[in-house]
């Protein structure tokens, strides 16, 4: 089983709403940035995936979490391992 941490990205691109949100409408976060000058703020939150699937709601929730972190990630990682957490 493979678990891996995606860290969180942000980055800022220019351009028309309409393009911005095609491009990268499903996998990031759109905020205006510079007072409507057509530049836009993407932004994109961390995750943790197993085998390829996103967990991070389940880990949020399991540990009673709001931010997901690589320290949280890794304990998670050995939860599994010692087989405190059972995934599918």
């Amino acid at each position: 089983m493979r678990i891996d941490y995606v860290p969180s990205n942000s980055m800022t691109v220019q351009g028309k709403f309409d393009d911005v949100c095609k491009r990268y409408g499903k996998e990031w976060n759109i905020k205006e940035e510079g007072g409507g000058n057509g530049n836009w703020l993407l932004t994109k939150k961390s995750d943790v995936l197993v085998n390829g699937k996103s967990y991070r709601s389940f880990v949020l929730s399991h540990y009673g979490k709001s931010k997901l972190t690589e320290k949280l990630v890794d304990k998670f990682r050995e939860d599994v391992e010692k087989g405190e957490i059972e995934i599918e």
